[in-house]
C-alpha cells in the first residue's frame, strides 16, 4: 500500500471511495492486511506523539493509550 488522499478520492468519485472501503475492510478482517504501529503513547504523552509525527519520524500509525 502507498499513501494517498482519500478524501479526494471521496469527494470525486464517492462510489469508488466506498468499493475500496469495504474491500479494505473485508481484508482487514481476514487478516490479510495489518496496520503498522510505529509507536504507542500513553495520552499524557501526547505532546511526544504529536512530536513524531511532526519530525516526520513514525514509519506507521502513532496511537495514544487512555
Amino acid at each position: 500500500m502507498i499513501g494517498f488522499q482519500m478524501a479526494r478520492v471521496a469527494r470525486g468519485k464517492p462510489e469508488v471511495y466506498e468499493q475500496w472501503r469495504e474491500e479494505l475492510w473485508r481484508l482487514f478482517a481476514a487478516g490479510t492486511v495489518r496496520p503498522v504501529v510505529h509507536g504507542e503513547f500513553a495520552l499524557q504523552d501526547a505532546a511526544k506523539a504529536h512530536g513524531e509525527i511532526e519530525a516526520r519520524a513514525n514509519l506507521g500509525k502513532v496511537v495514544l493509550i487512555p
